[in-house]
């Protein structure tokens, strides 16, 4: 369908699926709209926006959605989606969101007032910059005021309900915080054994990936 997802070896499920959500310039390369900018791939470029909305892919009736994906690149949905597709006897109950390079407050307005007791996913990335995305996303979808700091020059400190966690960066993660502090967020975050994220794990298997 189309020759970067092609080169990408993306499957034409896949392609077919996210078609319907994103553009082509007038060199071919992809245009993810976000509505006030958008993401741009190319094979010598990868431009992430910092949006206040969200790029979104699938079922947008929230009534029918079962699972919903929270990334912050429409690329790593798609590299997520070629990674699991055959998982799914049917693609018509998921819902993919891109925030974007950083959460902002409307964001965080949307997933609260939309997504509290729905199935999530988040995909973001292995790094600390994405452990500490993974926790303000799951406090914003669960109403819950969350402050993430530096401490000194190791310690990573998380201010919530009234109470303060210390890890160091090896260490946090949500999953940790549940464990902490006894809440459970009920939210499940992805991310690839190898690699930073789902959309390098996509160009390293196709060869792509600058190292």
């Amino acid at each position: 369908m189309h020759p970067f997802l092609d080169r990408l070896q993306i499957p034409l499920p896949v392609q077919q699926y996210f078609y319907p959500f994103f553009q082509t310039d007038g060199s071919c390369n992809l245009v993810f709209p976000y509505g006030d900018s958008i993401e741009h791939f190319g094979f010598a470029f990868h431009r992430v926006p910092l949006s206040k909305n969200f790029w979104m892919a699938g079922n947008a009736n929230l009534s029918e959605v079962c699972l919903v994906i929270i990334s912050g690149t429409a690329m790593d949905c798609l590299a997520w989606l070629k990674k699991n597709y055959h998982s799914f006897s049917r693609l018509d109950g998921l819902l993919f969101l891109s925030l974007g390079a950083a959460l902002q407050s409307s964001h965080s307005d949307w997933l609260r007032s939309r997504l509290k007791n729905k199935k999530i996913i988040l995909l973001f990335g292995r790094d600390v910059l994405g452990r500490i995305t993974d926790l303000k996303v799951a406090a914003a979808i669960n109403d819950i005021s969350l402050e993430v700091y530096i401490e000194g020059d190791e310690n990573i400190a998380v201010y919530y309900r009234s109470r303060r966690f210390l890890f160091s960066p090896e260490n946090l993660s949500l999953n940790a915080l549940d464990k902490a502090s006894g809440y459970r967020f009920n939210l499940a975050c992805r991310k690839p054994l190898q690699h930073n994220t789902f959309f390098d794990e996509l160009l390293d298997h196709a060869g792509l990936l600058i190292k």
